[in-house]
């Protein structure tokens, strides 16, 4: 008798599942903007941060004792 009244989840719209495909639609769309920037190699200005950024080892931080 219980099962009579049952409905299937998977069959009813929600909310929540136009907020998932709007979140999937721009993972997608980011991972293509990704691979993109992935295929042009390194820009000028990428460049210029790997060569004049301050590095961890080469800080001198000031103290007093």
């Amino acid at each position: 008798m219980g099962k009579k009244n049952k409905k299937n989840p998977k069959s009813l719209p929600s909310p929540f599942d136009k907020f998932m495909e709007d979140q999937l639609a721009r993972e997608a769309a980011k991972t293509k903007r990704n691979e993109d920037v992935l295929k042009q190699g390194e820009t000028p200005q990428q460049k210029y941060n790997r060569l004049y950024r301050e590095r961890p080892q080469n800080r001198t931080v000031w103290r007093k004792k």
